[in-house]
């Protein structure tokens, strides 16, 4: 009997905790059955069960829910995904500024990304100039946030966020709405840098704070102008 713990997060959050739960429970079975699964097997199982349940994804979520710290991913081309994960180092100081800075925002809207990802995979498998452009740029902006990250550059990096927000409104249009759009806008003066996190159109938003700016000032803005509506900055911690 496999048994699992309810946590507080909403569905549709964009936070890709369905596929860390595959992972978990998938890592689960091995260890209980003796199966001794590497991580790659692990990563590939878990796509595999969510094509099987409909629900769609790569294997992004996996792993990055299953390893610690912050990372570049990468594949080769190929049905059969080879992954390259590089764990970026980072200064001390950066780990600080970063924890200071970094903000989940949830929205108080939820949405399922099997949607999403049939649009997009549907435009690059059609070879629609704009999408494949897009999906270029978006490889190419997170190599330079590697970079950034690397040299202690919170700024820039945030900067880069706010490119990659740009490129993914892009892709798809259901990625923002007007309730995301708002919500932005009102805290516009306090953030530098703003992303949706995975399909957006609702779940949690990430944000890099502003230098001087905390977290309960964020709150009182949000919670001024949105009130029971759902809207609240969420307690997070990145695992390095």
């Amino acid at each position: 009997e496999l048994s699992t713990r309810m946590i507080n997060i909403p569905k549709g959050s964009g936070l890709g905790t369905s596929s860390i739960l595959a992972a978990a429970c998938m890592k689960a079975i091995s260890e209980f059955t003796g199966l001794d699964m590497s991580e790659d097997e692990l990563y590939e199982a878990v796509t595999c069960a969510e094509q099987l349940m409909s629900t769609g994804g790569g294997w992004q979520d996996q792993v990055g829910g299953m390893t610690n710290g912050i990372k570049l991913i990468c594949s080769h081309p190929g049905i059969e995904q080879k992954l390259c994960i590089r764990h970026i180092e980072i200064s001390d100081e950066t780990k600080r500024e970063l924890s200071e800075r970094f903000v989940l925002v949830y929205t108080g809207q939820r949405r399922l990304a099997r949607n999403l990802l049939r649009d997009v995979v549907g435009k690059y498998i059609g070879n629609v100039p704009d999408s494949l452009f897009v999906l270029n740029e978006i490889q190419r902006v997170a190599a330079l946030m590697c970079f950034e990250l690397e040299r202690g550059d919170v700024d820039a990096f945030a900067q880069l966020l706010n490119t990659h927000w740009e490129l993914s409104k892009k892709l798809d249009g259901g990625s923002s709405n007007t309730c995301i759009d708002q919500i932005f806008l009102a805290i516009d003066d306090l953030i530098d840098g703003r992303m949706i996190c995975g399909a957006g159109g609702g779940g949690f938003l990430q944000v890099i704070l502003k230098e001087g700016i905390t977290n309960q000032m964020l709150q009182d803005r949000l919670h001024s102008i949105f009130q029971d509506c759902g809207v609240d900055v969420w307690k997070c911690e990145i695992v390095f």
